[in-house]
């Protein structure tokens, strides 16, 4: 790790994350240190994490929340270390990255659970995959020996193969255990309600994949082909930039704003599925290489707000069907108990 680079990116991102550490060290409380979160420019990362802070400042008032950010962890874990007693609460940043994909940030989550093992500690809801190789049972086996050390550890599976994966194969101890809960974003009151449409063109959003967990093919075909007959807005849930945290919110909600304002979207990444739906857009969805989206996307059966399609050709055949329709609805109320469980499950252990 280039702990310079970490120490730039930091920076940037929070210049005032010295006064963060002094808050850190007056505390008299006890503290839920809430680690990993991002500065990178993916903003479903970004909304996990968000949504995360409302969710434990919530449920866990009697603890003082700390947000490290990941390049924040990797430059001061030491301080960090030596500030936190027994009573504290480490709770890991949700989202996609356990496994070997992203093993960089699979050996933080690992480095954390070693590193404190008189602390609870909480994965926040997770999807996890390894490779179907030796070197994703290699992975697997260095993550499950250090998992089964630890006598407090909470584990959220944001999805059903995840979850089946993980409680098949770990053996915990103590109070470990591992649960299914819904993607954080799901979690909360809907921070943009959406406007009353009057007539103009249909405006059909797609969001494609481009990196290691893309499967879909002919995907700019299929995109032009659409651009005969709707307005087609290409979108990206992840922009070049870092996103330093005071602009974190700012960068949610334009990006919430472009979900807002279509008709439909077409997507094979799991957060603009849920950008789309919390701001009351249906979405069709295919599936990428991990399966975290038709996981996920089981959270929403029963809102007629997502559609699957195996293939951007299935997807197309779903277009005039989706535009259409007007028995769609999502309230994240829908969601509450499964969260409220959550909060209690981490309490008990």
């Amino acid at each position: 790790m280039n702990t310079v680079k970490e120490k730039v990116k930091l920076y940037l991102a929070y210049p005032a994350w010295h006064r963060e550490m002094d808050r850190i060290k007056k505390s008299k409380k006890p503290r839920i240190f809430l680690v990993g979160t991002p500065v990178h420019g993916n903003l479903g990362d970004h909304a996990i994490a968000e949504k995360e802070k409302e969710f434990l400042i919530k449920y866990f008032p009697e603890y003082e929340l700390f947000e490290i950010l990941m390049p924040m962890y990797h430059t001061e874990k030491r301080k960090i270390k030596q500030l936190a007693v027994s009573e504290d609460i480490i709770a890991i940043s949700g989202g996609g990255w356990m496994g070997n994909l992203w093993l960089e940030n699979e050996k933080v989550i690992r480095e954390i659970v070693a590193g404190y093992p008189k602390n609870k500690i909480v994965i926040l809801p997770q999807t996890i995959y390894y490779t179907r190789d030796r070197k994703g049972k290699i992975e697997f086996g260095i993550t499950k020996k250090i998992f089964e050390k630890h006598k407090d550890l909470c584990i959220f599976m944001r999805e059903e193969n995840s979850y089946l994966f993980m409680k098949e194969k770990l053996l915990l101890k103590g109070k470990s255990f591992v649960e299914l809960a819904p993607d954080m974003v799901l979690y909360g009151e809907r921070m943009i309600q959406k406007g009353v449409k009057h007539n103009r063109n249909k405006i059909i959003n797609v969001c494609f994949r481009d990196d290691c967990e893309a499967v879909q093919d002919n995907t700019k075909y299929f995109i032009r082909k659409l651009k005969e007959k709707f307005v087609v807005n290409t979108v990206s849930t992840v922009i070049k930039a870092p996103v330093a945290l005071s602009q974190r919110k700012n960068a949610l909600h334009r990006s919430w704003r472009e979900f807002r304002e279509a008709d439909l979207t077409i997507t094979d990444r799991l957060h603009a599925m849920l950008f789309s739906v919390i701001n009351g857009t249906p979405c069709i969805v295919m599936d990428n290489r991990t399966g975290k989206v038709f996981g996920v996307a089981k959270w929403l059966e029963g809102t007629g707000m997502v559609r699957k399609a195996t293939t951007v050709k299935q997807a197309a055949g779903y277009v005039m069907e989706c535009l259409t329709s007007g028995d769609t609805a999502f309230s994240e109320l829908q969601l509450s108990p499964y969260f409220e469980k959550m909060a209690e499950r981490i309490r008990k252990g």
